[in-house]
């Protein structure tokens, strides 16, 4: 079983933002989401992106006037976000997000952990250990956005079989495996070459995080919760520094 960097970077990197569709519309979705939810530079404009991939969330921000430092693992998901960054405020850097406040200045206004990057860390102790980081890393009234699919609610039978994404070419699908604590993720992507399908696939676990943990987590640090909804399978968590 490949360890997640790994996974992503050798696997998963040059088919990521094909997954998820037409790459401007996703940096839209996101730049509406931010609005929506009042997200906007007030002090220093600083944001942190950990987990940053393509850069659907720090463009976004950029577009919304802060700085970003955009944080990942994977040098082929930055760089894709390098060439659509143009002039704006991006600052690129490939590391463990545990290791973010290595490439932070003193205070921050805003940090994110999106798109499913949560349950990528080794341990919930991990968890814990950046929910305390970004606590201590943020300035007055800084936040702090998670995002992260819901693995607690187990699916079952075929249901575990989920086809991601199709096109003439490509053809991707993913198999969950559950365990007590985590989650073993099946990536098995066929793709047509010379009229043959050759078929690539990886798996990785991934932490199986209960939103009430989350919450609890988060307060024990410091944070207050303005957020905690559940939505498609979607967990949203928007916390504050008073």
């Amino acid at each position: 079983m490949a360890k997640v960097v790994e996974h992503y970077e050798n696997h998963i990197a040059r088919y990521y933002s094909w997954m998820f569709g037409d790459f401007n519309e996703n940096v839209d979705k996101n730049y509406q989401f931010f609005v929506n939810k009042g997200i906007t530079p007030q002090k220093s404009k600083i944001a942190i992106d950990l987990g940053a991939g393509c850069g659907f969330q720090s463009l976004a921000l950029a577009r919304l006037d802060f700085s970003v430092i955009a944080l990942d693992s994977s040098k082929t998901l930055l760089d894709e976000l390098k060439s659509h960054s143009g002039n704006l405020k991006i600052i690129a850097v490939i590391d463990n997000i545990i290791n973010f406040t290595a490439h932070c200045p003193e205070k921050v206004e805003l940090c994110i952990c999106m798109g499913d990057t949560l349950p990528h860390l080794g341990s919930l102790d991990e968890v814990k250990k950046l929910f305390e980081d970004v606590y201590s890393s943020l300035e007055d009234r800084g936040k702090c956005i998670l995002t992260f699919r819901d693995l607690v609610f187990e699916l079952e039978g075929i249901n575990r079989f989920i086809p991601v994404k199709s096109d003439s070419e490509n053809i991707f699908t993913c198999i969950l495996e559950y365990e007590k604590d985590h989650v073993i993720v099946n990536d098995m992507i066929y793709k047509k070459i010379k009229g043959d399908w050759k078929m690539d696939a990886s798996s990785y676990t991934k932490l199986r995080i209960h939103p009430d943990w989350v919450r609890k987590e988060l307060m024990k640090s410091g944070f207050s919760i303005n957020l905690c909804e559940i939505e498609k399978g979607w967990i949203t968590v928007i916390a504050g520094k008073n």
